[in-house]
């Protein structure tokens, strides 16, 4: 999904950023056995128009931002194909966000469902929520953000790879053209055009089919053969770096190790 006239930059986001500090950002989503694992992504419209099922529990959302409110507060966006209301957000993950005037891709929020009142939520968490646009959502579902990251479609990373490269992401979408030595590409469920997205795994790797929906979290690279094999220490001998080289240079490419099934 996009928006017009709007772009969401991941602020304490810097190059560089490995994905050993990734696993930290996103959360635990993934337990202590290993990198992979099934979750389901729960539709905002659901929870606004729901609310009373999902009071206490752990959500994993991902729509649009609509609106940043102070250095906490952000309004996401109501789903297109459910009815439903925009939604709270109060972050209280390490990550802070800011609007600029472009696009915005969407973000990817793990948290918890609370009953909103300003009152009671400055006092359980010490905030100051100042903007009177709170008022317009005290009685409503509100998530607590324990961890955030940006997640754009696959097309839009692959048609403007410089806004993201260095960036860690959580990319949703269909597994297409699985290929040996952890290499597959990932493209936005139903859509129609657009170039598909490169991601190669290192450690561990998942099994993976034709079709499958999942996020892949992972950080956006140049595709640079040394870079790869040095910075990841991927096994490939000369003859599979050739072949992997001819098909897939100058291609941006997610390196991942962290895959949730949908």
């Amino acid at each position: 999904m996009r928006l017009d006239k709007l772009a969401i930059k991941v602020a304490t986001i810097v190059a560089g950023f490995t994905l050993t500090q990734l696993s930290a950002c996103v959360g635990n989503t993934t337990g202590d056995r290993d990198n992979y694992s099934v979750n389901t992504l729960v539709d905002t419209g659901e929870i606004t128009e729901n609310s009373d099922r999902f009071i206490g529990k752990s959500v994993l959302i991902r729509n649009d931002v609509l609106q940043i409110i102070g250095n906490r507060g952000l309004i996401l966006d109501k789903d297109r194909l459910i009815d439903g209301e925009p939604i709270l957000v109060i972050n209280m993950s390490e990550t802070s966000i800011e609007i600029s005037h472009d696009k915005t891709p969407e973000i990817l929020i793990d948290g918890k469902v609370e009953r909103f009142s300003k009152n009671s939520i400055e006092q359980k968490y010490d905030l100051n929520l100042e903007s009177e646009i709170y008022g317009q959502y005290e009685g409503k579902p509100v998530i607590i953000a324990t961890s955030l990251i940006m997640s754009p479609d696959p097309e839009d990373i692959t048609a403007n790879p410089e806004i993201y490269y260095n960036r860690p992401l959580a990319i949703k979408g269909e597994v297409d053209d699985v290929e040996d030595y952890g290499i597959f590409e990932i493209d936005e469920e139903k859509a129609f055009g657009g170039e598909d997205l490169l991601v190669v795994q290192f450690g561990s790797q998942a099994a993976l089919n034709e079709e499958q929906t999942v996020i892949v979290y992972g950080v956006l690279r140049k595709f640079a053969m040394k870079e790869l094999l040095q910075d990841y220490d991927l096994d490939w001998d000369s003859s599979v770096q050739t072949q992997i080289e001819a098909k897939h240079q100058h291609k941006p490419v997610l390196v991942t190790n962290k895959i949730q099934f949908l």
